[in-house]
């Protein structure tokens, strides 16, 4: 690697360490748990709507399929650097209000180890919480209710090693071993009384995915992709603290926590593609069910995703092409607020620009919204901006086994 890749991995390495735990989110469905779930949402993902179960390019890191990395080109190393800036705004009661936020989305080195056997290592945000919800609760005894102000902020990031196999031209199995650390901190304004929690995680995590691709005549080829991940206990270090405005009392305590977990996921992918167009569509499970709510007028439900996108190539297809890439998803909220099941749409676009031969710049935007969660319940609009870096230095095949 020449100094200059070594002088901007560094850089962005300062930035990660220093931003990744801010969220990067405004939406009330990240008040659970960890928060919303962030892993893809970078560089060609966006800009095709959130699909990669099934994708395969020896130009980027698949972030969603570790199967992907069989793809690689076998005497290149693969660098991959991305952030974002959302504008986010968001409406409760007939209020309005906006947030602007930011943080680095990805940072990887992929490259292939000995004949059948790929790699990747690098640095990830995994989940974001930020929320800013009023909800009216009945007084016991009484006709009235009392207005109680939930707020949280935080997230967790991950360390991983990815590993890819070759088993034959058209069937590859991977894995992603992580460490996942972070805190969220989380509050209760309720009249003159304020809680506020903070939860230290961390959990050692692996999940893994597949990948068949077959041709189907001269010009068109079709690839299947699946990913799973088991549900993962997290090692919890909570601290309270117990503020009345009107006493000048504070009290601070440990915690016992409910246990906290990684929920359970699966998904599935497929993609068509030629040398110039490639279609693709993802599925995704994800067990928020099994979570039990500690608030009477919040529960969860399963959570299902359908993303679809597609990359258009223009130019020299082998050596320096364009793309051109547009995508849409939907899914539900798996937080369920006095029964009001929101649900969250997107759309999104793409350009990817090579830079020198095997190195590209994409370019993404995302609009998504939310309906359906009622008028007492916070609405969500919001703009992405992601920008992604790829570069790849040719290495001579005896350096690399």
């Amino acid at each position: 690697m020449n100094t200059s890749r070594i002088l901007l991995f560094s850089l962005f390495i300062s930035l990660f360490l220093n931003v990744s735990a801010q969220n990067s989110t405004n939406s009330p469905s990240s008040m659970f748990g960890i928060g919303d779930i962030t892993v893809g949402e970078a560089g060609k993902y966006v800009g095709m709507g959130g699909v990669g179960i099934a994708l395969r390019s020896d130009n980027f890191l698949n972030g969603l399929n570790p199967s992907a990395l069989t793809a690689m080109d076998s005497a290149k190393f693969v660098y991959e650097a991305g952030a974002n800036v959302s504008f986010e705004k968001y409406t409760t009661r007939g209020r309005s209000s906006s947030s602007v936020t930011g943080n680095i989305r990805n940072l990887g080195i992929g490259f292939r180890v000995i004949p059948s056997w790929y790699a990747a290592a690098g640095l990830a945000p995994l989940s974001s919480m930020g929320y800013a919800i009023t909800v009216d609760q009945p007084v016991e005894g009484t006709e009235g209710t009392i207005s109680s102000l939930f707020e949280g902020n935080g997230g967790l990031s991950k360390v991983y090693l990815s590993n890819a196999f070759k088993f034959s031209k058209n069937f590859s199995l991977g894995f992603n071993l992580s460490y996942i650390m972070g805190s969220t901190t989380q509050s209760e304004v309720q009249g003159n009384t304020s809680i506020k929690d903070i939860s230290y995680k961390k959990a050692f995590y692996a999940d893994f995915g597949l990948q068949y691709n077959i041709a189907l005549n001269k010009k068109w080829n079709m690839n299947f992709g699946g990913v799973y991940g088991y549900k993962q206990q997290l090692s919890l270090n909570n601290d309270r603290t117990v503020i009345n405005s009107s006493s000048s009392e504070t009290l601070t305590e440990k915690l016992h926590p409910k246990s906290q977990f990684l929920p359970q996921y699966f998904g599935g992918g497929i993609a068509l593609n030629n040398k110039r167009l490639t279609l693709s569509a993802d599925y995704k499970f994800t067990q928020w069910s099994v979570m039990v709510s500690d608030n009477s007028s919040v529960s969860y439900c399963d959570q299902h995703a359908l993303n679809i996108g597609a990359d258009l190539l223009s130019g020299e297809s082998f050596t320096n092409p364009w793309h051109y890439m547009i995508g849409a998803g939907v899914s539900n909220s798996y937080v369920v607020l006095k029964n009001k099941k929101p649900m969250n749409y997107h759309v999104s676009a793409g350009l990817g620009i090579p830079v020198m031969t095997g190195n590209l710049v994409s370019f993404g935007v995302k609009y998504e919204s939310q309906a359906g969660a009622g008028t007492n319940v916070q609405k969500n609009q919001m703009f992405s901006f992601f920008l992604n870096l790829t570069f790849a230095e040719r290495t001579p095949r005896s350096k690399i086994y």
